[in-house]
């Protein structure tokens, strides 16, 4: 048992040894779909820490966090469109979340823009629950039928 290696290794093509493993991507809708909820979560997450770093100490990060406010925007309508132009991958509860999401956004940016902050912090909390269901329900989704 002596220098046994933690995980067998081939020999692949090439000089060199590797672990032998295909690669499948999933199916290209499934890839547009993920790729616009995890641009959407993450800029609901940024704007999330740059609204507590600016009700904390440092006012300077309102700033980022206006400027956060318009791409979470543009990240959400553009997030319910792509569900929409691949709403037969996607399907309802998907295309409806994703509407549901934007709707919210847009409600949260008119919020911050009147400056009502009890209203604004709590649909940002919803806000983020919302992306983080779309996020995570499109990434269980399976690949459409072809």
């Amino acid at each position: 048992m002596r220098n046994r290696p933690l995980f067998p290794l081939t020999r692949v093509a090439g000089a060199h040894w590797g672990m032998a493993r295909t690669v499948t991507l999933p199916h290209p809708h499934l890839i547009w779909l993920r790729s616009a909820a995890t641009l959407l979560i993450s800029a609901v997450i940024g704007q999330a820490g740059f609204a507590a770093a600016a009700i904390g100490r440092d006012k300077s990060y309102f700033l980022f966090h206006a400027i956060g406010a318009g791409v979470t925007l543009t990240l959400g309508i553009a997030c319910a469109i792509c569900y929409t132009v691949l709403r037969r991958t996607a399907g309802p509860v998907l295309l409806w979340l994703a509407w549901a999401t934007a709707a919210a956004i847009i409600v949260q940016f008119v919020l911050g823009k009147l400056e009502i902050a009890d209203a604004h912090i709590f649909l940002g909390v919803l806000i983020a629950m919302l992306a983080t269901a779309l996020t995570s329900w499109t990434y269980r989704h399976p690949a459409p039928a072809e």
